[in-house]
């Protein structure tokens, strides 16, 4: 058999199509719109300025961030079927759906989220609801993210359950860290004011304050967020 030149397997007439531009149309179209009244557990934590310009002014995301969220789909798909695996469970459910509906005299809205796992042991019976994250470097990981914990704890509230588990992922090597997150009545409250802050800001087409630029310690996550630009030019208008 003639041996074939390496070059002639990277010439561009060879190839017939870009899987890059595949993957990127393929997340392109798993983007979905944002609804007024339907909110999302893993967002409430976010800067509230952002989560309003999002609903009311949405924008593409970026594809290379999308890209990422892809890879943390996978390291949460493998860790389901690990669980899934083990004799440690009686039960195993993966992307368990999760509504709150929420009314009172002045709003209603619903929430609406998925579970990553629950898991009930064999050996205790208990009831535990399981959210996992992908990050780059688990080294840096000394605490849960109170985004993270505020995510979980409205599935704490959704669902029967004993407790929480915050579960990180090293992205390159799997290594993993795990917190415990019991449910509080007192931080459930506070997330649903959050919440009904977001839906009358939206509601009332009221700008919320820019939370993240005026916090020490979360300023710096400002220059990353896609309506930097328009709230900039908001805080120059004192808006």
């Amino acid at each position: 058999m003639e041996n074939k030149n390496l070059h002639e397997y990277q010439g561009e007439n060879i190839v017939d199509f870009d899987v890059g531009e595949i993957i990127d149309e393929y997340l392109d179209e798993e983007s979905r719109p944002k609804t007024v009244g339907a909110y999302y557990p893993s967002e409430i934590g976010m800067c509230m300025r952002r989560s309003y310009y999002s609903y009311l002014y949405p924008k593409p995301t970026d594809r290379s961030a999308l890209r990422i969220f892809a890879l943390g789909n996978n390291v949460h798909a493998f860790l389901a079927e690990a669980l899934k695996s083990s004799s440690e469970f009686s039960l195993v459910e993966d992307e368990k759906p999760v509504k709150i509906v929420y009314n009172d005299a002045s709003t209603s809205f619903t929430i609406y989220g998925r579970i990553d796992d629950y898991v009930v042991t064999k050996s205790t019976g208990k009831k535990i609801i399981i959210e996992a994250k992908s990050v780059g470097e688990i080294s840096k990981i000394n605490e849960p993210d109170p985004k993270h914990v505020m995510q979980i704890m409205l599935y704490l509230s959704a669902e029967q359950a004993d407790y929480g588990m915050l579960v990180y992922a090293d992205k390159k090597n799997l290594a993993i860290r795990q917190f415990r997150v019991d449910y509080d009545d007192i931080v459930y409250t506070k997330i649903m004011t959050r919440f009904k802050d977001l839906d009358y800001h939206l509601k009332n087409s009221k700008l919320p304050p820019a939370e993240y630029y005026f916090d020490a310690k979360k300023v710096w996550e400002c220059k990353y967020c896609p309506y930097f630009s328009e709230c900039m030019q908001a805080i120059a208008n004192n808006d």
